[in-house]
């Protein structure tokens, strides 16, 4: 009998797997298998350059071959772990999984903001003298900082895991996260999505501050090379949600995977 797909989460920039917590519960309740790793720089994960998407797919695709050898998998990240996800689906680190769907992924970026990230990337960690300055710090860089209360259940084992004491500088907190990893920029959707090898999916927070449905128009062109992509120019909205939806409502983000392509052994 084959065995039923791994459900793999990747978070986003700033965050670290807790963030996917809500859908783990509601996954494991069912009888599903989730695999949520911390990112490199992120989390519990160590501080290793380059910080690529590619290089994060070949941590992902390594961990899956470990620890379920073959298994096939379905994978959902969020922002920056979307495009993890996309590059896994490229089949360019491993065998393809058997669907892909990304929440909240950044389209468009300013000069602006492509100028300042090699500055930010290069800057030391920003130490706190006390660890609520840490805990808020943790809360912006993720998106959910006005979003969440820092003491939300839901978030609870994120904050944990973001953030952490300064071995260098007793007494003093940071975040978990490598602040290098800002340097891994925008993701190449015009590489991405043409040498996606399996249905890909993408989906947005209705009150998602760095991204629009008009903002997937831009990949029309891209999605048109792809029969597998050819629907990401009109993602799903989740109503009344944000950047972190998987977070704020888990359920809604797994009925929405439950009715993907690749998902339904998954679900």
């Amino acid at each position: 009998m084959a065995e039923l797909p791994t459900l793999v989460l990747l978070h986003g920039l700033g965050a670290n797997r807790h963030v996917w917590d809500g859908v783990t519960r509601i996954m494991e309740a069912a009888g599903g298998t989730v695999y949520a790793p911390d990112i490199r720089g992120h989390g519990e994960a160590v501080w290793r350059v380059p910080y690529t998407f590619g290089a994060m797919a070949a941590d992902v695709a390594e961990a899956l071959r470990r620890e379920y050898g073959e298994r096939p998998f379905a994978v959902v990240g969020h922002s920056m772990g979307g495009a993890v996800a996309l590059a896994l689906a490229s089949g360019w680190f491993g065998p393809p999984p058997v669907g892909a769907a990304t929440v909240g992924v950044k389209l468009r970026w300013s000069d602006d903001e492509l100028a300042r990230m090699p500055d930010l990337a290069a800057r030391p960690p920003r130490l706190f003298d006390d660890r609520a300055g840490a805990v808020d710090w943790f809360l912006k860089l993720s998106g959910l900082f006005g979003v969440i209360d820092a003491d939300d259940e839901r978030i609870a084992a994120a904050v944990t895991a973001g953030v952490t004491s300064d071995s260098d500088s007793p007494g003093r907190w940071r975040t978990a996260q490598d602040p290098a990893t800002i340097g891994v920029g925008p993701p190449d959707m015009s590489g991405l999505l043409p040498a996606a090898k399996c249905t890909v999916a993408m989906a947005i927070g209705e009150h998602d501050p760095l991204v629009a449905p008009d903002h997937h128009a831009d990949l029309a062109a891209v999605a048109a090379t792809n029969a597998h992509a050819a629907d990401v120019t009109e993602p799903h909205v989740f109503d009344g949600l944000g950047h972190n939806a998987m977070v704020e409502n888990p359920q809604r983000v797994v009925d929405w995977l439950a009715t993907l392509p690749g998902f339904a052994d998954v679900l």
